[in-house]
């Protein structure tokens, strides 16, 4: 209803498709640069998305003794900025 509004849209579906393509070009774009460490897209007042990436791990395993090497990580991290932050 609000982008609607903000963007005098004619309908609820021309914004419903809008919103959906900008979240496919942001997860796009998150996917395309997954194996850049430190990768960060801003967005402003809403926040950012991180890519971090884990070394893998070696770790003794409890009652048995064994040890194993996890494997290396990849996560997309999100910090909220602006009124998000402020309402943690």
């Amino acid at each position: 209803m609000r982008v609607q509004a903000a963007l005098n849209l004619a309908t609820k579906k021309e914004a419903s498709d809008l919103t959906n393509i900008l979240v496919a070009c942001l997860e796009d774009t998150l996917i395309e640069h997954l194996a850049e460490d430190r990768f960060c897209i801003k967005l402003n007042g809403l926040g950012k998305f991180a890519v971090h990436h884990r070394p893998a791990i070696r770790r003794k395993i409890g009652f048995s003794g064994e040890i194993r090497d996890l494997p290396v990580k990849r996560k997309v991290r999100f910090t909220g900025l602006g009124k998000l932050r402020q309402l943690e």
